[in-house]
């Protein structure tokens, strides 16, 4: 099963990036504040942060972010 969502907020890396594209964010600290994603457990914050680096919205489980 893919890694494509924020849990906690059960949001969708699909619906975060329609949401950065829309707002011009860059960093994940925007959309913390706005409280999107990334806020609570904070399990998603590297596919995340690699969405914004990369576009991606969907990631195999086990990938190394670091």
């Amino acid at each position: 099963m893919p890694i494509d969502r924020c849990i906690c907020h059960n949001i969708s890396f699909r619906e975060i990036k329609s949401i950065v594209e829309k707002r011009g964010f860059q960093r994940i600290q925007e959309l913390q504040s706005e409280k999107i994603s990334s806020t609570n457990c904070k399990l998603c914050q590297p596919y995340v942060k690699e969405m914004l680096r990369t576009g991606k919205t969907s990631f195999k489980p086990g990938i190394n972010l670091d």
